[in-house]
């Protein structure tokens, strides 16, 4: 029997390309809020997360075998302008979803970020003390700590991810890929660095973990630390597009909102808890290039 994965956040870009990628494996169900969804292969549900005693009910109802919580405010300016809103999808909803998880005995996957840090040091990991710049780093912070508090078996996922976006959702190398075939530069930091990963590895990576039995924080990464600008030239050397449209900017020409200039996590730890490598940026980009006929079409 296969087991059943209830994806909270089932609209976003992680939850809809991660129920494209396990569907034939689990029974999933795509938790919504506002906007529906249709996925071959997949149910949806109307969840709400604001309270314990409505949230206790409906996994009561549905009794999955694992929860991953992706539901989140990701939009840094949206976060600053409004904080309690902010707080209330980051940090309580995270909250209300661990300790129902907790009491129902419900393995929790805890999505997390890279913007956590200050931006000061290079492959960060996962004992390197927090310190939030913004608004959406506090409030992803705060959660994680109450997500462990509450739930301890639970994981907890710092990660930075790309794939294949929707209709309404764009992924970073969406944004690259679509200016450059409409000819259009874009505009990409050459001073602010991350180690982002393709959401198939991703998405491996973290069964894996569940597989294992693993519980804490992990950085689900890629090993390769590069800048946003380095990124942009790699994907348009991967599709064959022009790489002169894109075009180098310094961190405080653009930022409305301050962020951490260094955003690179180490995946030493994750490398080592499933004994193998995790593929180049380059095979993660040829990979995304053969996905592109079966993207998501929502």
């Amino acid at each position: 029997m296969k087991k059943k994965l209830l994806i909270v956040g089932g609209s976003g870009l992680l939850g809809i390309n991660w129920a494209c990628l396990v569907r034939d494996d689990f029974e999933v169900i795509l938790a919504l809020h506002n906007r529906d969804i249709s996925l071959d292969g997949v149910e949806t549900e109307k969840i709400f997360i604001e309270s314990i005693e409505t949230l206790l009910e409906d996994l009561n109802r549905i009794m999955p075998d694992i929860v991953v919580n992706a539901a989140s405010i990701t939009s840094v300016e949206a976060c600053e302008k409004n904080f309690n809103k902010a707080k209330e999808v980051n940090t309580d909803a995270a909250s209300n979803i661990a300790i129902v998880c907790e009491e129902l005995k419900i393995k929790l996957v805890h999505i997390s970020t890279d913007h956590i840090f200050s931006g000061k040091n290079q492959f960060s990991d996962e004992y390197c003390e927090a310190s939030p710049l913004n608004n959406y780093a506090r409030t992803k912070y705060q959660a994680e700590i109450e997500v462990k508090n509450s739930n301890p078996s639970s994981l907890i996922i710092r990660t930075n991810f790309y794939g294949w976006g929707t209709s309404y959702r764009h992924s970073f190398s969406d944004l690259i890929i679509n200016n450059l075939r409409n000819n259009l530069q874009v505009h990409l930091f050459a001073d602010v660095f991350f180690t982002p990963m393709l959401i198939d590895e991703l998405v491996s990576s973290i069964n894996e973990l569940i597989e294992l039995n693993q519980c804490g924080i992990f950085n689900v990464v890629g090993s390769d630390r590069l800048s946003k600008f380095e990124f942009g030239l790699k994907v348009a050397d991967c599709f064959g597009l022009n790489p002169s449209l894109i075009k180098s900017i310094n961190y405080k020409e653009k930022l409305k909102v301050v962020r951490p200039r260094d955003m690179s996590l180490s995946n030493a730890k994750l490398l080592e808890t499933l004994n193998r490598q995790v593929p180049n940026l380059s095979d993660q980009l040829d990979k995304l290039k053969r996905q592109e006929r079966y993207r998501p079409t929502q």
